[in-house]
């Protein structure tokens, strides 16, 4: 009876221990099953910006104010319940490296969309390598006519043009009666392509009283420089320039030049130019294509300061809204594609739904014969304590 008893507590104990074997086998594919889903229940997104070399601060800003977004989308669930995860290189303003990196996140990461890139030369050099990546990518910081020339149906720029920027100046021009214009055009793809652009509108006005000046790219001609524009006794001047030219233009402007009305595309970054010009910005008109950061005006502007301050980091400026407001672009955009993991064919179908699309309080456009974006353009000028309408 005792042997019987043994045998057959052997028997139960070795068949517990096939239990759990199996169980534990089980549970070893399960797990693997699970962490394969998870792996994949997430919409990849890529991304290459400047966050180092000369215009880091475009680079850093773009990044914070994009990320606060997806943050948010992601603490709510995601989308079409897939979170999103956002893959980030550095080009440091850098061609080469801007198209070196969008091939290598498609070739690693496969990504849904690209988003947020950055430069004007950059972005001229990616648009054959996305259209040829077959990759929709939305927000393109360039305002050049080159994003609207004719139809792609994987470039979505949600900022408005650069046309539409020169537009808003020119007409301010002719209603306060400047007609006198000096333009200091930065040795840069970016100071010609604005430079050629403002020089459209002021024609298409009317405004042939021009005079016209270079700048070297980093702006350490700007005593020269200035003293040239003095002589011309221009009315108005315009920076065709990004900010680290434009912070020792002003400087020296502050200097040498008073009473002259002085403008600025967007690119010119009020926040920084704020900074680091000790006071000589004052009165600097400056185009913006994003409402003002720190202010109320639209129901988004108050959604965007509270998931930036959620997120930590970074702090409220235009650039950094601006990529906030691509981001939820590209979010709408992926809600409206229905799936939990869309093709390039289905997202670009759906953002071409926009049209428009109000994103409480700021439109963009788009449809399967134009991809348009905004056309929203405030003139502010900077002022004792800030940017003001």
């Amino acid at each position: 009876m005792s042997q019987v008893s043994g045998w057959s507590r052997f028997v139960n104990r070795k068949s517990t221990m096939r239990w759990v074997f199996a169980a534990a086998a089980t549970s070893a594919v399960l797990t693997l099953s699970c962490g394969s889903i998870a792996a994949s229940a997430e919409i990849v997104i890529g991304r290459t910006l400047p966050l180092t070399g000369a215009f880091a601060t475009y680079g850093t800003a773009k990044k914070d104010g994009a990320d606060a977004l997806i943050a948010r989308v992601n603490r709510d669930g995601g989308v079409n319940g897939q979170l999103l995860r956002v893959e980030t290189l550095d080009d440091a303003y850098v061609v080469a490296k801007t198209v070196a990196n969008l091939k290598q996140l498609a070739d690693q990461h496969r990504p849904t969309a690209f988003l947020g890139l950055f430069g004007v030369p950059n972005i001229a050099a990616a648009i054959p390598v996305i259209t040829e990546l077959k990759i929709p990518t939305v927000g393109l910081t360039s305002g050049t006519a080159v994003l609207r020339a004719s139809y792609n149906p994987y470039i979505f720029p949600v900022r408005a043009s650069y046309a539409d920027e020169a537009r808003s100046i020119v007409t301010h021009l002719k209603l306060t009666g400047l007609t006198q214009v000096a333009i200091i055009q930065q040795d840069l793809p970016f100071g010609q392509a604005t430079r050629d652009t403002f020089v459209a509108a002021l024609a298409s006005a009317g405004i042939t009283t021009v005079t016209e000046y270079k700048v070297s790219a980093s702006g350490d001609t700007a005593v020269q420089v200035i003293d040239q524009v003095k002589k011309g006794n221009p009315q108005a001047v315009f920076l065709a320039m990004l900010s680290n030219a434009a912070i020792p233009v002003l400087k020296e402007m502050g200097k040498q030049i008073r009473g002259v009305s002085t403008y600025a595309f967007s690119p010119v970054d009020t926040t920084l130019v704020m900074k680091q010009t000790e006071g000589a910005a004052k009165g600097l008109g400056v185009t913006q294509i994003a409402p003002i950061p720190t202010g109320a005006s639209m129901m988004v502007v108050r959604d965007y300061l509270r998931d930036l301050e959620a997120l930590k980091r970074g702090e409220p400026s235009f650039y950094s809204l601006e990529a906030y407001l691509e981001a939820a672009v590209l979010v709408e955009g992926l809600k409206r594609a229905g799936s939990a993991a869309p093709t390039a064919p289905a997202l670009i179908r759906a953002l071409e739904t926009m049209n428009p699309y109000d994103n409480r309080g700021f439109t963009v456009r788009y449809n399967n014969r134009s991809h348009e974006g905004s056309r929203y353009v405030d003139l502010t000028v900077i002022g004792r304590n800030g940017v003001m309408h």
